[in-house]
């Protein structure tokens, strides 16, 4: 599975990322952000929410604690800037989070219960990379709702991230 290393590399990739596409959808004309698209998430505000309410209940799960969602669909925050202040929080919790991890935890077992009501087990870096790759998955939604306004959303690749804030990941 992952090592610490890559746990810290993800979860400051993961706040880089989410910083620069804030900053980029707060530049976007008045209303596109919510704008009704065909979309699963039916808009980039949805798709936002979406992320978030995922990165919420995967936390809630390494914290061996239960989340008040009943569905991964829901939109706590409707508003551009208090959902980024709510993810801003949250990208803080996993940066702390995986600081505080090692090789053997991150390998551990961590049991936990779907949305569903399934009962579910994983390591817990698979769940930190889980939480990465759903919001890169996610992230391409919003790269399509981009070209219909149209507009050319931020760069937000790995190697794009390492050479411009963290070249010590790149080298490892």
């Amino acid at each position: 599975m992952i090592n610490a290393h890559t746990a810290r590399m993800l979860a400051h990739y993961k706040q880089w990322v989410d910083e620069r596409l804030f900053d980029d959808l707060a530049g976007l004309p008045p209303g596109e952000v919510g704008k009704e698209r065909i979309s699963l998430c039916k808009s980039i505000i949805g798709t936002l929410n979406h992320i978030y309410v995922i990165d919420c209940i995967w936390r809630a799960h390494l914290e061996g604690k239960s989340h008040p969602y009943k569905t991964r669909l829901e939109v706590p925050h409707p508003e551009l800037a208090e959902l980024r202040e709510a993810q801003a929080s949250m990208d803080d919790w996993f940066i702390s989070w995986s600081a505080g991890q090692t090789d053997a935890s991150l390998a551990e077992p961590v049991e936990f219960v779907f949305c569903s009501g399934d009962p579910g087990v994983m390591m817990a870096g698979a769940m930190l990379m889980h939480v990465v790759n759903h919001a890169s998955y996610h992230r391409g939604s919003v790269v399509q709702m981009y070209a219909e306004i149209p507009a050319k959303p931020p760069i937000t690749d790995l190697p794009v991230f390492l050479r411009e804030t963290h070249p010590r990941y790149a080298a490892g």
